[in-house]
């Protein structure tokens, strides 16, 4: 654990966001940056974007087209690209920020794949821990985990519930 991370006073600006039927209707980086940033650290008091997790430059959309030797079918694919620094690099709590980001993204975002990883060398185990990240299964199993269900949802914002008192998120149905 971090005992005394360096938390951001100055915060990205707000982009706003527009929300209908519980979907991301514009998926852009800026859309997927105010999505995560107010995801809390499971550690600490702060927000991804308050500790320098995460950023908005560190978030990239990238579309795989047919490279002309595998089959076309299903291509163009479209992938939201999510990297994140821990705090330090022996984080405990990596595999569990990773997989709220994940997850998070998941129920805003369809007809995109999803990638969340560790950035190169941020972490001791970023390796295995990118690997574990983005195996489906792994994650899934992870998801069945009652007690990491508990810790994520205290990490989790409420989207939806932030355009009552936030102007930058539209929902609409």
């Amino acid at each position: 654990m971090n005992m005394s991370p360096t938390v951001s006073a100055m915060l990205e600006e707000r982009y706003p966001i527009d929300i209908c039927n519980g979907l991301l209707r514009n998926v852009t980086p800026y859309g997927i940056f105010e999505l995560i940033r107010d995801i809390k650290d499971p550690e600490h008091p702060y927000t991804l974007e308050q500790l320098g997790v995460i950023s908005k430059e560190d978030i990239h959309i990238e579309t795989f087209e047919c490279d002309g030797i595998t089959p076309d079918v299903g291509l163009p694919i479209l992938c939201v690209c999510v990297e994140f620094k821990p705090t330090i690099p022996h984080c405990s709590m990596a595999a569990i920020i990773g997989l709220c980001i994940k997850t998070h993204l998941d129920r805003f975002i369809r007809n995109h794949a999803i990638s969340v990883k560790i950035a190169d060398g941020a972490h001791v185990n970023y390796k295995a821990l990118n690997k574990q990240l983005n195996d489906k299964d792994r994650v899934m199993a992870a998801l069945e985990n009652e007690v990491l269900i508990d810790l994520m949802k205290e990490c989790l914002p409420d989207v939806l519930n932030l355009s009552n008192g936030e102007s930058h998120v539209k929902v609409t149905k």
